[in-house]
Formats: C-alpha cells, sequence, structure tokens
C-alpha cells in the first residue's frame, strides 16, 4: 500500500478553493485548518493512508488503535458561490518521495472537484519577540501580490517552505493552479523533550488575514484559551531556562563541566 483512499463522499462543489495545513513548526498550519473544520462545520469526505507516514498508531481515549492518515474535508458556503476544500491530518509524509506522492494525488482529488486556487498554511521562523505576530506570504503568481498587500502581508523575499505546506504550491504552480501561502510568525518554543509547542498566536494572526481574503465568518475566540496557555508555558519554560543556566555557570565556577539537574 504506497497510497489508499477512502471515499466517504463525492461532493459535489463550486469552484472551490483548497486550505492546506499539515503538523509542522508550532503547528501553526495544522491547527489553522483544525480550526476552520471545527468552527465551519466542514464534513469529511476522503481519508488518505500511506506506508509513507510515521510506523506507528495512534491510541484514543477507549484504547482504539488509529492509523496515520491525512484527510479531505468539505464545507459549502451559503452566501456565495464558492466552496472551500480542507486538508489537514496528523502526520506528514517521511520520505521525499512520499511527500510528492501523496502531495499529487490530493491535487489530483482537488483538481476533480473543480478546484480553482491553492492557499497553504505554514510557520516562519523568528528570534524577535513581537506583541502580535506577523503574517508573511508567498505566491506562484506575481498577480498575486497585490491580494497579499491588501490584508498587509509581508511578502518573502529568500527563503523556503518545507514539507507539504510548501511543497504543494511547488505542484500547483506547475499545473497553473494559482497558490498561496500564509505562514504564521513564531518563535518555534520546545518542549524539553524536543517536541514542538502550539503557537495560538501565530494563527490567529494567520487566521485573521485568510478569513478576510475569503470573506467568511469563523468565531476566532475560542484560540483566546489557546494564547494564554501559550504565553504561560513559555513562561515556564523561559523560567527553567534561566535556572538551569544559573545552575550550570555555578557548577563551572566550582570547576564542574557538566552540571545536569
Amino acid at each position: 500500500m504506497e497510497i489508499e483512499i477512502n471515499f466517504l463522499k463525492q461532493p459535489k462543489l463550486r469552484r472551490p478553493y483548497l486550505i492546506g495545513g499539515l503538523p509542522g513548526i508550532a503547528y501553526v498550519g495544522k491547527l489553522s485548518v483544525d480550526h476552520l473544520i471545527k468552527e465551519l462545520k466542514a464534513e469529511l469526505f476522503a481519508e488518505i493512508y500511506s506506508k509513507f507516514f510515521p510506523p506507528y498508531v495512534l491510541i484514543d481515549e477507549n484504547g482504539l488503535v488509529e492509523l496515520l492518515k491525512n484527510e479531505l474535508y468539505y464545507w459549502k458556503n451559503n452566501v456565495s458561490e464558492r466552496d472551500l476544500i480542507f486538508f489537514t491530518g496528523n502526520a506528514q509524509a517521511t520520505t521525499p518521495e512520499g511527500q510528492y506522492l501523496i502531495a499529487d494525488k490530493v491535487l489530483d482529488i482537488v483538481l476533480e472537484l473543480g478546484c480553482e486556487r491553492v492557499y497553504s498554511i505554514a510557520a516562519s521562523l523568528t528570534r524577535k519577540t513581537n506583541k502580535k505576530a506577523r503574517v508573511f506570504g508567498a505566491v506562484t503568481d506575481l498577480k498575486l501580490i497585490s491580494e497579499m498587500k491588501k490584508h498587509k502581508v509581508i511578502l518573502m523575499e529568500k527563503g523556503i517552505i518545507g514539507g507539504a505546506n510548501g511543497l504543494m504550491l511547488g505542484l500547483a504552480k506547475i499545473r497553473n493552479i494559482p497558490g498561496l501561502c500564509l505562514l504564521g510568525e513564531t518563535q518555534g518554543f520546545r518542549t524539553v523533550s524536543g517536541e514542538f509547542l502550539v503557537d495560538a498566536n501565530a494563527v490567529r494572526a494567520v487566521l485573521q488575514v485568510l478569513i478576510k481574503t475569503l470573506d467568511i465568518n469563523v468565531d476566532l475566540s475560542p484560540l483566546d484559551e489557546e494564547v494564554e496557555y501559550m504565553k504561560d508555558t513559555i513562561k515556564k519554560i523561559a523560567e527553567m531556562e534561566e535556572y538551569i543556566i544559573k545552575k550550570q555557570r555555578e557548577a563551572a565556577s566550582r570547576g564542574y563541566k557538566n552540571y545536569i539537574t
């Protein structure tokens, strides 16, 4: 099984746009798309399984195991003639081959549904501390730059967008599908074990731009609790780092090369 698609429905959509975001730095892409799916009550229509996903299963609160997968949802917009497709999941492929094959397969599916544009959501790492996360952008066509500037998105001049969140746009471009990537600014804080912390502040910044671009109504207030939790967690991490540095300096002054506590 390289890639297996399980179609739950065959939706008929009107000139849809694709909004994609998979797990990555600070989970900006995934949390953004998951929030839209939840708030808009989008419906699941396809599950994507692949041998290219990491080799483990997830266990839910009932003890049931589940393979890692990507998912496609749809939402019919009752106030306009343009529907939306959402691409999310709990993993990215672990090999370049898998990344290309899955992204290609997703584009095949959405093109059959009449997709006219691809939006990708990702993270932009920074070392600066800003009160409000900035939003950066990249496009597949220079004609889309004015749209970015209209919503005060900072156009990236150089750099890369790694993984599926970037690759999706590159593959869309060679198929002549217009595409935009919105990147939420984040410091990419990690736990002691190296896991990225969810940056809800970056998610909020991206979604504020996206919902204006798409002209849809989405409640962002549920992110408030996540933002406050993030602030508290970052404060605790900073305090812990300060404590460790202090202890290391004390140990060094006593002639010890290493200090672990």
